[in-house]
């Protein structure tokens, strides 16, 4: 509530001093200035008003501002603490707006997969124009030229429910957005930015916007993926299995080329035994030393018993 106020000033601004009319020993300075304020927030003044007044004879003598003492002087400054507090906040907010704005130009500038665009359907998709007229663009693919966007099924008459829908997470809801896709010029997405087509642009931060996930997040890796085996070195150990040992040789060998561990220990073998191939001992401790590289227990045995007999 803004009101006028008056407001005395405190004794201490000022020694007491004799009346000049009748010589009475209580002669203060008092302040009866007048000014806007809010609620107990002094605003702004309205008029100054000092004098000089005795308690006893009422004699009192007006002060201009230049005449009151310094603390006094000093003090004036209260009169302005809600202008200077309101001048603060505005250009708090103002500097806070300017600064989103930036933000926002940087997400349309360098978009991101799963930006989220507000839009206006019937400008920015070319929709029919109806009440519920506004709907969540989702960037899914972009290009130096152009950025592709998913546009949601369902359209909302005010913005309160594109943000009640983000919090409930229905933007990662099966149908939530339509299968069909637009893409447009990045120049014609500014374009639509500047018109208000795209009234906001938000980006998500941990895979969620107020709260809620607008987007799904990556599946935790598990702890354990199990044994991966080589298809050539399991064909192989079949073959062999059979008696086929050329036909084990090459499944084997072409396992160890693909880097499998267990195939080129195999391979070592075979090269040692000369079973499906021509022995060839600097070839067996050629594979045994890269089984032995992927800390292969069994190539490591094989191979240091190999070396005892054979120059490594």
């Amino acid at each position: 509530m803004l009101l006028f106020n008056t407001s005395d000033s405190l004794s201490f601004f000022s020694q007491t001093k004799t009346c000049p009319y009748c010589h009475h020993d209580d002669y203060r300075l008092q302040n009866q200035s007048r000014f806007l304020r809010f609620s107990i927030v002094p605003m702004l003044p309205l008029a100054w008003h000092y004098q000089y007044q005795c308690s006893h004879c009422q004699h009192n003598v007006q002060l201009s501002i230049m005449q009151l003492p310094w603390l006094e002087k000093l003090s004036l400054i209260k009169y302005f603490i809600g202008s200077i507090l309101l001048i603060w906040l505005s250009i708090y907010f103002y500097t806070q707006h300017l600064d989103e704005l930036k933000a926002k130009q940087a997400i349309l500038s360098q978009p991101q997969a799963f930006d989220t665009y507000l839009v206006h359907a019937d400008k920015f998709s070319n929709e029919p124009l109806r009440p519920e007229n506004l709907k969540v663009a989702q960037v899914l693919e972009f290009d130096d030229q152009n950025i592709t966007f998913q546009i949601s099924n369902y359209r909302y008459k005010r913005d309160s429910g594109i943000t009640m829908a983000m919090r409930t997470s229905l933007l990662i809801q099966k149908d939530y957005f339509s299968s069909k896709t637009i893409t447009l010029p990045r120049s014609e997405v500014q374009r639509l930015y500047e018109d208000g087509a795209i009234y906001d642009v938000l980006r998500p931060y941990a895979y969620s916007l107020y709260g809620g996930f607008v987007m799904f997040p990556p599946r935790p890796k598990p702890l354990y993926e199990g044994l991966k085996l080589n298809k050539n070195n399991q064909q192989g150990i079949i073959y062999y299995k059979d008696g086929l040992f050329p036909e084990a040789f090459e499944s084997f060998l072409l396992a160890s080329k693909e880097g499998s561990q267990w195939g080129q220990l195999n391979t070592a073998q075979m090269y040692r035994d000369g079973e499906g191939v021509e022995k060839d001992i600097s070839q067996a401790i050629y594979w045994y030393q890269q089984a032995a590289g992927q800390n292969n227990h069994k190539a490591k045995v094989q191979l240091k018993e190999l070396c005892l007999k054979h120059a490594c």
